[in-house]
């Protein structure tokens, strides 16, 4: 019986270090497709390209991911899933060190694309092994952890890649970056003992996906929510220097306090999630985020107010995210990995269009009118939620 009573315990056991080491590599993630933004004056100069043109290297980058995301649950299901998620680590290493020796923007936006390749291999298998490893009452905080590798990258590797970049140079950056996936590679396959394949998936199983209401509407949300961030983040380096009158080494600063806002409500988020449900925090979170963007368009020029913002948008934003992945793995158990691949594929490509629509309003408009496309964008998202909601509790 004591045996029998250790196994459970042992079975019910909270796998926190497993969970870790998969947020490590969503951090990476996050990391190696951010740090552009971060980076966007030194490969400007480097380069002898316009700020602006540094935002389509997020656009290939999170297009790459959008398509290749669920295509990779289909053609590659049948393998294990943590084979898939080193290999993915394994690619964005070789992307990025081709970027690092990039004697053009040309290069430099290929290598993206295959950044994104391998990323859209890491991403779902992150949320779909950390949603299985931990007991039900519990997923919320798992979650939340896995993800959290993304906002500790706002935190930590966007800013340090900033400040890295004036010390040494952008393209020993990127060699660096590199050198973080392969170590995080190897935690992953040390530390997680999940040997086993998602469930088989074609083509048909994508396709019921994208038009059953229940997990369309779920993934749009999503694809709309991170669009509106992206509007203003794609170029936050330039637009605060132009609407507040930042100095070129602050941007690190402002990166630093987004991600700490960030990694707390993610924080928030998870534990939250798990005592009042998903939906709710959801809402909680677009709201706010709402309201801290539209703060920006009535403060003037004042840079204290301006960091307030950005911290109330990074905080409430970020809360999205764990409910929302926790949301969608249940909607489904049986094709979770799809699922999950399909609302990172939508996140990625809101990324895109998101950093689209940045670049066009600030060359057509004026920085000063990215917070106007990003709350529009946003109630649009509000308007798609509602929908939401009521196909998932049929």
């Amino acid at each position: 019986m004591l045996f029998k009573m250790a196994k459970k315990i042992k079975t019910n056991a909270f796998p926190l270090w497993a969970l870790l080491s998969l947020g490590t590599a969503y951090f990476m993630v996050g990391t190696s497709s951010l740090s552009v933004i971060g980076l966007t004056w030194e490969i400007s100069a480097g380069l002898e390209v316009s700020p602006a043109e540094i935002a389509f290297l997020m656009t290939v980058f999170a297009l790459t991911f959008a398509i290749a995301a669920p295509l990779i649950q289909v053609f590659l299901s049948h393998l294990p899933r943590i084979r898939i998620l080193c290999a993915g680590l394994a690619i964005m290493a070789l992307a990025l060190v081709m970027g690092a020796f990039a004697t053009s923007y040309d290069v430099l936006f290929v290598s993206r694309g295959l950044m994104g390749l391998g990323a859209a291999s890491v991403s779902p298998m992150c949320s779909a092994i950390g949603a299985g490893l931990a007991p039900p009452d519990q997923q919320g905080r798992a979650m939340g952890i896995v993800f959290g590798g993304l906002t500790v990258a706002s935190v930590l590797g966007t800013p340090i890649s900033a400040y890295l970049g004036t010390l040494i140079g952008w393209r020993m950056v990127f060699l660096l970056l590199a050198f973080c996936a392969l170590a995080a590679a190897t935690l992953v396959w040390l530390l997680v003992h999940d040997r086993l394949a998602g469930a088989r998936t074609s083509i048909s199983h994508l396709v019921e996906a994208l038009i059953q209401r229940r997990s369309a509407f779920a993934i749009l949300v999503t694809f709309l929510q991170m669009t509106s961030i992206f509007c203003t983040y794609a170029l936050i380096a330039p637009y605060m220097a132009i609407e507040f009158g930042l100095a070129d080494g602050w941007i690190a600063v402002v990166l630093l306090v987004y991600g700490i806002s960030g990694v707390s409500g993610n924080i928030i988020a998870g534990r939250l999630s798990d005592r009042f449900g998903p939906e709710k925090i959801i809402f909680i979170s677009l709201i706010g985020y709402g309201g801290a963007i539209s703060i920006l368009l009535f403060i003037g020029a004042s840079l204290p107010l301006a960091f307030t913002a950005i911290s109330l948008w990074a905080l409430f934003g970020m809360m999205f995210h764990s409910p929302q992945q926790q949301r969608i793995a249940n909607i489904e158990p049986e094709r979770r990995s799809l699922l999950l691949a399909l609302n990172a594929g939508a996140l990625y490509l809101g990324i895109s269009l998101g950093s689209y629509i940045s670049n066009l309003a600030s060359v057509n408009f004026g920085y000063e009118s990215l917070p106007i496309f990003s709350l529009g964008i946003l109630l649009l998202c509000l308007i798609t939620f509602l929908p939401s909601l009521l196909a998932s509790k049929r």
